[in-house]
C-alpha cells in the first residue's frame, strides 16, 4: 500500500510541476502582451494564471501532509487534507474573480478606456496558451482518475476552462478586427463569472467529500460483487464505504451465510473476504456474519408467509438473513427499504404489527438494511 501512495504522490507532483511551470511562463507572457496592447481582459487571463501556480502550490504541500502516516489521533490518515487545501486555494481564486469583475465593471462605466491596440503578439501567445491549456487540462483529468486525486481532476477541469477563455479572446479579437465593435469590456465580466463559477463547483465538490458522500458506485458494485462471489455468502447487505482521503477506503459489510456453518468456518471465510476486499483497494473493518435457518421445515414455512407480507409492502425492496428461536417465540430477519422511504421506523412498525397478528405469540425484531 505505501508503494502505491508514493506512486500516487509522484504523478502529483510531477503533474503539478508541470502545470507550474507552464502556467508560469504563459502568465508572464500574457501579463507583458496585455500591459502592451492595454487588454484588461488579457492582463486578466494573466492573473488567472497565477492563481493556478497557487494552487498548485497548494495542492503540492497538501500532498506532502495527507500521505503522513495514520497515528493514534487519526487512525485513518491525513486524506481528507487534500479536499481541505483544494477549497483553501479555491477561495483565493473566487476572491481573484469577484476582484476582476468588480474592475470590468469600473471600466465598462468609464468613458475615458480606449480599445485595446491587438496585435500579432496577442494572437499567438493565446493560441499557444489554448493548446497547452488543453493538452495539459486533458492529462490532468486521465491522471487524476486514474489514481483518484480530486485535486487533479480539478486542476484539468480549470485548465481547460481556461483554453476556452483564451478562445474567447481570439474570437473577440477577430470581431474587433473585422466590425470594430469592441466587447472587450463584456468579455471581462464573462471571464471573472466564469473563475467564480469554477471555484463554487470545486467548493461544492470539496465539502460534498468532506461531509462524506456515496462514493464511488463503481468501487461499491465491485466489493460487493466479489463477496457475493463467495459460495457460502446467501447474501450481502448494509455494504458502507467512506472514504479517508481519495486513497483510503474504510468500510463495513452484513453477510448472510447458513447457520450450520462452523466457527472455523465462518472464521476463515470473513479473513477471505477481507483480504479480497484488500486487494481492491477497501479496508473492511467489520465483517458482521448472520445465519439463517430455514433448514427446519416449520421455520421455512414461517419464512416463506413473512415474505409474501414483506413483498405486499412497495417500501421494502428485500428481506434477509431470518432466524427463528423456538424457545423464545423469537422471529428476526432484515429488511431492505426502499430509498424514498422518509419514515422508515413507521414504516418497519406497520410491518410488524402486521406479522404479529398473523402469527400471535411471537416477537419480531426487524433491523433496517443500508443499501446504497
Amino acid at each position: 500500500m505505501q508503494g502505491k501512495e508514493s506512486e500516487r504522490d509522484s504523478v502529483i507532483l510531477r503533474m503539478n510541476t508541470a502545470g507550474i511551470g507552464m502556467n508560469l511562463i504563459l502568465a508572464a507572457a500574457k501579463l507583458v502582451v496585455g500591459f502592451m496592447i492595454h487588454s484588461r481582459a488579457v492582463v486578466l487571463d494573466a492573473l488567472n494564471g497565477f492563481s493556478d501556480i497557487i494552487s498548485s502550490l497548494v495542492s503540492m504541500l497538501s500532498t506532502k501532509f495527507a500521505s503522513r502516516r495514520s497515528d493514534r489521533e487519526h487512525p485513518f490518515g491525513y486524506g481528507r487534507l487534500e479536499y481541505i487545501s483544494a477549497m483553501f486555494s479555491t477561495v483565493i481564486i473566487i476572491c481573484m474573480g469577484l476582484h476582476a469583475a468588480y474592475g470590468a465593471i469600473r471600466e465598462l462605466t468609464s468613458a475615458e478606456v480606449g480599445a485595446p491596440d491587438y496585435n500579432a503578439a496577442v494572437v499567438v501567445v493565446m493560441i499557444v496558451s489554448m493548446a497547452a491549456k488543453t493538452v495539459y487540462g486533458l492529462l490532468s483529468r486521465k491522471a487524476g482518475k486514474r489514481i483518484r486525486s480530486v485535486a487533479l481532476i480539478m486542476c484539468g477541469t480549470e485548465a481547460i476552462g481556461d483554453s476556452i477563455v483564451s478562445l474567447a479572446i481570439l474570437v473577440t479579437i477577430a470581431l474587433y478586427r473585422t466590425t470594430g465593435v469592441d466587447l472587450e469590456p463584456w468579455l471581462s465580466i464573462l471571464i471573472s463569472l466564469f473563475i467564480v463559477k469554477t471555484g463554487v463547483e470545486m467548493i461544492r465538490e470539496c465539502i460534498s467529500k468532506l461531509l462524506g458522500s456515496r462514493g464511488d458506485p463503481e468501487e461499491y458494485l465491485r466489493v460487493k460483487k466479489l463477496i457475493a462471489e463467495e459460495d457460502a455468502v446467501l447474501n450481502v447487505f448494509n455494504l458502507v464505504i467512506h472514504r479517508y482521503g481519495e486513497d483510503v477506503s474504510i468500510g463495513s459489510v452484513d453477510i448472510e451465510v447458513d447457520e450450520t456453518m462452523t466457527t472455523a468456518e465462518t472464521t476463515l471465510l470473513v479473513r477471505r473476504i477481507r483480504r479480497r476486499a484488500e486487494e481492491n483497494g477497501v479496508t473492511l473493518s467489520a465483517v458482521g456474519v448472520y445465519g439463517a435457518n430455514t433448514r427446519d421445515p416449520k421455520s421455512a414455512e414461517m419464512w416463506d408467509r413473512i415474505l409474501t407480507v414483506v413483498r405486499s409492502h412497495s417500501e421494502f425492496l428485500r428481506a434477509y438473513a431470518f432466524s427463528y428461536d423456538a424457545a423464545r417465540h423469537a422471529a428476526a430477519f432484515v429488511v431492505v427499504p426502499d430509498a424514498g422511504v422518509r419514515d422508515r421506523r413507521q414504516s418497519i412498525a406497520v410491518l410488524d404489527a402486521e406479522l404479529r397478528s398473523l402469527f400471535p405469540g411471537t416477537d419480531f425484531e426487524i433491523e433496517a438494511a443500508l443499501e446504497l
